[in-house]
């Protein structure tokens, strides 16, 4: 996403990282009980996932996560009024930058003349997961975290198996 925000900072637009809390903490990343922890897990997090967007936390009980929809992975695009252009439940970079270079073709359209009426749609997308980093990411958080996401695994698959 980084190299997405990058390419198109000349285009107008503007890219944040916003830290909302671990999803999965354990014993090494614990869940946050103070902002100061809160703002030091951001800085670990940034210099290891090298993110050099501007990074912005949220508040230590996550008011704007909640706002947002409480995804652990979220992207909107908003213009510059506020108009929500994009939001996905789950990052996915290729997606975001369809959706980027879609909004960065609205003056072109409008150029073009004719009236712009604004659509909503809805889909599924897809996207690799690199099941080693998340694993990787889990083990960072310490055993607990492991432990607490094979437990999850393992109820998931059971509760399909009722339906």
């Amino acid at each position: 996403m980084d190299e997405l925000a990058e390419e198109n900072g000349a285009r107008g637009f503007q890219s944040f990282f916003l830290y909302v809390r671990e999803a999965h903490p354990g014993e090494l990343l614990p869940h946050h009980t103070s902002f100061a922890q809160k703002l030091a897990h951001a800085r670990t997090f940034r210099d290891e996932q090298h993110v050099r967007r501007p990074i912005l936390v949220d508040g230590l009980d996550g008011p704007l996560h909640r706002l947002l929809g409480a995804m652990p992975n979220m992207t909107w695009i908003l213009l510059r009024g506020g108009t929500i252009a994009y939001k996905a439940a789950w990052t996915a970079t290729a997606d975001v930058r369809r959706a980027v270079n879609e909004i960065a073709g609205i003056p072109e359209l409008r150029r073009q003349g004719g009236r712009l009426a604004p659509i909503w749609t809805e889909r599924l997308g897809y996207r690799v997961v690199d099941q080693a980093a998340f694993m990787r990411g889990l083990e960072r958080n310490g055993p607990k975290a492991v432990a607490e996401f094979a437990d999850f695994m393992r109820q998931t698959r059971l509760d399909q198996l009722d339906e």
